[in-house]
């Protein structure tokens, strides 16, 4: 893609620093005829999207050398840093103001990469979240996504582990835990490389290749993760080989993001570039409602336009 095309996503992504990343929120609905007790129905959060932002907007910069982009990626770190619970020692909740969904691993993992890289003095606040987190996990290596403590606050356990038997489940998941062992490796190769869950994640993974997630739509951005878990930690491991061979399956249909996290030709993310220079958003996040009772009656997704945009001029500078 021509310098122009990308200089055009730079300045959207500058523009949407500016007015503060609205479009990086998700706001969903959780009544209370159902159970849900947050202090109001509809929730709001941006913690997670706007960590993964960081680290998105720190690659772009370091490609094309854009401070601006750089500043705006450390405005993300100091903001997550400033919305880690208070109650819960797992750290970071994806909707910290709805008191049944817990701390989860996901966005301990997305904190915990983002201070490593550009706020390291941040780290601290990881600490008892990293400890919470390890103290779960099991022979194998896996984690389960949601972080519930015994020392957290009796009102909010009680939520917690009633929206995990009720809506959420809690189970080890291919998505998050690679990611929580990738961060890791920022903070102690030598110490965390050996407890990477590779065996688990290789018995997950899908005859063509890929690994089918909970938390994000479609095989692509589950599968990334996962292989560069796999490329950081054992990259002649089969399962690596066989992801990668997925990653370069991307075929007519793909989303933006699908192509953005192939291993595929990004060509075709030329013709999906709107004139303001971002990209229509892609489906990236759900939450499947059920999983515990085994019949997930509902899945919620999200998109945004700004991590869509994000996601492929990266995929464009470092390809």
């Amino acid at each position: 893609m021509s310098d122009p095309a990308t200089g055009r996503a730079r300045a959207f992504l500058r523009s949407a620093a500016e007015a503060g990343f609205p479009e990086a929120r998700h706001d969903m609905t959780f009544p209370h005829g159902v159970g849900f007790t947050g202090a109001q129905e509809r929730q709001s959060g941006d913690i997670f999207s706007r960590a993964i932002l960081g680290g998105l907007l720190l690659d772009i910069a370091q490609a094309s050398g854009d401070a601006e982009l750089r500043s705006a990626a450390l405005e993300q770190a100091d903001y997550v840093a400033t919305q880690k619970l208070k109650d819960c020692a797992g750290g970071w909740s994806y909707f910290p103001g709805l008191p049944e969904l817990p701390p989860d691993l996901d966005s301990l993992a997305a904190a915990i990469a983002l201070f490593a890289r550009i706020a390291p003095q941040h780290l601290a606040l990881c600490e008892e979240p990293i400890q919470t987190a390890l103290a779960l996990r099991q022979p194998d290596g896996s984690i389960p996504s949601f972080l519930i403590a015994d020392g957290d606050d009796p009102g909010r356990r009680s939520a917690m582990l009633r929206g995990v038997q009720l809506y959420w489940g809690n189970t080890p998941d291919a998505d998050v835990l690679a990611r929580f062992y990738s961060a890791l490796l920022l903070l102690d190769r030598s110490l965390h490389a050996p407890l990477a869950p590779l065996a688990w994640l290789a018995s997950q993974q899908q005859p063509d290749g890929s690994w089918l997630v909970p938390w994000y739509v479609g095989p692509w951005y589950g599968t990334r993760l996962c292989t560069e878990l796999f490329l950081a930690v054992d990259p002649a491991h089969p399962a690596a080989v066989a992801a990668l061979q997925f990653l370069r399956s991307v075929g007519p249909g793909a989303t933006a993001l699908d192509i953005a996290f192939s291993e595929g030709p990004k060509d075709a993310l030329a013709g999906l570039q709107e004139a303001d220079g971002s990209w229509p958003p892609s489906p990236w996040i759900q939450m499947p409602m059920g999983r515990p009772t085994g019949r997930v009656i509902r899945t919620l997704r999200w998109q945004s336009r700004t991590l869509t945009t994000a996601f492929c001029l990266r995929a464009l500078l470092l390809p």
